[in-house]
């Protein structure tokens, strides 16, 4: 593997980590003096096993993961990923020859391949596009995960309401349709909105609309 000079330094308090996953010790130490050169935090693993036991206590924000290694090889790694680390992009390294079961990486979870050997510069970029768009589909998941927290605070009733207000039914509309009276439907809006901290029909639709947004790029 080249380690060509890299164009910055560790002195970031808040450097991404990333995890690297392979049996091979030389291809681990490589692999953790490059990276490090060019910003990031390593956390070397000699199997799988460690890797995700580790994983309980740790995320890391990328991770490099050797498809054949003997004691766990890296398809069972990506079946064991937890839910938790769904966001975490993986790069798959593969040697020659591995193509085809690179491919099926992909299929599994895995964001890229690398042959082996690789350039630590342009290895370093593909870690960096790569955590940069992770933290996009992190901060959508807290999102989600946040707007849908708030809307288990509304009761069956409201939310049947909130929907409908959602919908730009007016309160006159939702009594007729749900067989209720106008004032009824006035205190259940005025619970929601409490509730919920909105003061809109506006603020309310943006909830509903995080709590549904898709956490995949569209393809």
């Amino acid at each position: 593997m080249s380690e060509d000079e890299p164009t910055q330094g560790p002195s970031d308090k808040n450097l991404p980590m990333v995890a690297i996953v392979d049996d091979e010790s030389g291809v681990r130490q490589t692999l953790v003096r490059g990276l490090e050169r060019y910003g990031f935090v390593c956390r070397p693993y000699r199997s799988g096993t460690d890797f995700l036991d580790s994983l309980s206590f740790e995320l890391p924000d990328c991770v490099v993961l050797d498809l054949r290694m003997a004691e766990m090889d890296g398809m069972t790694v990506l079946d064991r990923m937890p839910t938790a680390a769904a966001a975490v992009p993986i790069v798959v390294l593969t040697s020659h020859g591995d193509i085809g079961l690179a491919v099926k990486a992909l299929k599994n979870g895995a964001v890229d391949f690398v042959e082996k050997p690789v350039s630590i510069k342009q290895f370093a970029g593909k870690l960096q596009q790569y955590i940069a768009e992770s933290t996009v589909l992190r901060r959508q998941a807290e999102e989600v995960a946040e707007s849908q927290s708030m809307l288990d605070r509304l009761t069956a009733r409201e939310h049947e309401i909130a929907t409908l207000v959602v919908g730009g039914s007016s309160n006159k509309e939702i009594a007729r349709d749900l067989e209720i009276s106008p004032r009824t439907v006035e205190v259940h809006r005025s619970n929601i909105f409490k509730k919920l901290d909105v003061r809109n029909a506006v603020e309310l639709a943006l909830i509903y609309e995080k709590a549904h947004i898709s956490l995949r790029p569209a393809t």
